[in-house]
């Protein structure tokens, strides 16, 4: 077996160093007792580390200040018409809980007769609406400032009578 001797990294540097400068491998090689196949392996190692470190597309991106300036233009529009179409949004959902009030207001404000007043038979169908003029306005209808009441008719199919609800008690679907 061959003495090797353990090669610090600093010597390492001042060989690959000498071989770039332009000294001959065989000649340093001899001065500092190491074979030329290890100068071979060394020099080719630091210069692709060298080559790697170098390269201008490892520095990052380099932004022009035109380009950014847009950029942050165009983010503060967008941030914009987020905030606008956020306000619109809870503008509509407040018109759809209005609404929904409304629906609810037609379902729960009387329920469909449970028998024919007539004959006394229990299925009663839907059998359109008509409209009329109420005399007095209620409060609801004085703050949407609507003229016309829509009003549910039922019919018996056993009888073929028209059932309505009494004039008090009558079905308000607003349009």
């Amino acid at each position: 077996m061959k003495n090797s001797r353990s090669i610090s990294i600093k010597e390492k540097i001042l060989i690959v160093c000498q071989v770039i400068a332009g000294e001959k491998i065989q000649r340093v090689a001899r001065r500092h007792r190491v074979s030329r196949p290890s100068i071979y392996i060394w020099t080719q190692k630091a210069l692709d580390t060298l080559e790697e470190a170098l390269k201008p597309e490892k520095r990052g991106p380099k932004f022009k200040k035109g380009k950014v300036d847009a950029k942050d233009k165009l983010i503060e529009e967008q941030k914009e018409k987020m905030a606008e179409s956020g306000d619109i949004i809870s503008e509509k959902e407040k018109q759809i809980e209005n609404l929904r009030g409304k629906i609810n207001l037609q379902k729960n404000s009387l329920p469909r007769p449970s028998k024919c007043p007539h004959c006394g038979f229990e299925k009663i169908y839907k059998n359109g609406t008509y409209k009329i003029k109420p005399e007095r306005f209620f409060e609801q209808l004085q703050k949407d400032k609507e003229i016309e009441i829509t009003v549910q008719q039922f019919i018996c199919p056993y009888c073929r009578s028209s059932v309505y609800t009494s004039k008090k008690k009558r079905k308000i679907i607003l349009s």
